[in-house]
């Protein structure tokens, strides 16, 4: 799979590749959907779906990793790691965890075990990009449904029970343009946009979680216009303001808090500025109370020594839309 290169949206090969491995290992049914996705099925005597487990195919882009379709055994230590590792792009996020799931279904398989309930293996495409659109056409229009999941995204080997959303705001603050070598004649809108960042780095708590830990906030990009071409003072400063967000908030929540953070400044005079969304990645809290938590937990006990402590991703996963449409989704992946 390492050696099958799939970055988003050129996936063709490397679904062909676990179809036909999802074969091999003695699935009871394997379907390859429209986009690509590739679905496996072990039927046990009742049909109805019990288990969902999920892991996505593509990968980020390689940048300037060296030889990153590799797939090279090397010794673990190099990474602070005990025995043999395996190097290459996505080996970690996730081919390692999808390679895992399938053969966990022929070893299920090798066995000869009789299972009881049915399970389906999701290995979907589309997921760097973080808009779910492998997993939303799986449970969307693949129509796939089950009483629980598991998410194989890395979590070095621990229970993990979900992670903040992520909310893209887009800030602008307006001035007025005037010629550079007279700038008192306008307002200067990188200077109203200092004034918001000022207040909003001294002025804004964020809200912490339990298991899913602190919120955070940065700015992730920034533009004035009408640019550096001409000498004019800029009227238009924009930034992209990045914030991790918690159950029981919102993008409209947060959004209003931004905005009040706006309106602060325009009654002390001399401000303007609006505040609209660009992105809302949704936060996936799975209860610990879960039967999914205590089933992974109790797994981890019988292989590990341990049930470990439940955690928490820093970045999102496809988990997400599993739990929000109602599958209550679990964290256990190999890598870190």
């Amino acid at each position: 799979m390492v050696r099958t290169p799939s970055p988003t949206g050129r996936e063709e090969a490397i679904s062909r590749l676990v179809e036909g491995e999802m074969r091999r290992a003695g699935f009871d049914e394997v379907r390859r959907d429209p986009i690509g996705n590739v679905l496996g099925f072990l039927h046990g005597r009742d049909p109805r779906l019990r288990l969902l487990f999920n892991g996505h195919i593509d990968h980020a882009e390689t940048g300037s990793m060296p030889d990153p379709y590799s797939g090279d055994l090397v010794d673990g230590s190099r990474f602070g790691r005990e025995g043999t590792a395996l190097v290459g792009r996505a080996a970690c996020d996730m081919k390692g965890a999808v390679a895992a799931m399938i053969y966990a279904a022929k070893a299920v398989r090798d066995a000869g075990t009789a299972l009881a309930q049915s399970v389906v293996v999701t290995a979907v495409v589309k997921e760097e990009a973080a808009r779910g659109e492998g997993i939303l056409y799986v449970l969307e229009e693949d129509g796939v449904r089950a009483d629980m999941a598991g998410s194989g995204e890395a979590t070095n080997l621990d229970v993990y029970v979900g992670h903040r959303g992520k909310l893209e705001f887009l800030v602008t603050t307006k001035g007025r343009a005037c010629h550079a070598s007279n700038p008192g004649n306008g307002v200067n809108a990188i200077f109203l946009m200092q004034r918001f960042l000022e207040s909003l780095q001294r002025d804004y708590e964020l809200p912490s979680h339990e298991f899913l830990g602190d919120c955070t906030m940065t700015v992730i990009d920034i533009v004035a216009r009408p640019g550096r071409l001409t000498p004019v003072v800029p009227d238009r400063c924009e930034i992209v303001l990045d914030r991790r967000y918690l159950p029981g908030e919102s993008a409209e929540s947060v959004e209003g808090e931004v905005r009040a953070l706006l309106d602060r400044l325009a009654r002390d005079g001399g401000f303007e500025g609006d505040v609209s969304l660009l992105k809302d990645f949704p936060v996936l809290f799975c209860d610990p109370e879960e039967k999914v938590v205590e089933l992974a937990r109790g797994a981890r006990r019988k292989v590990m020594g341990d049930p470990g402590t439940p955690g928490a991703w820093r970045f999102g996963v496809d988990g997400t839309f599993i739990q929000k449409a109602g599958i209550p989704c679990v964290g256990f992946g190999p890598g870190s």
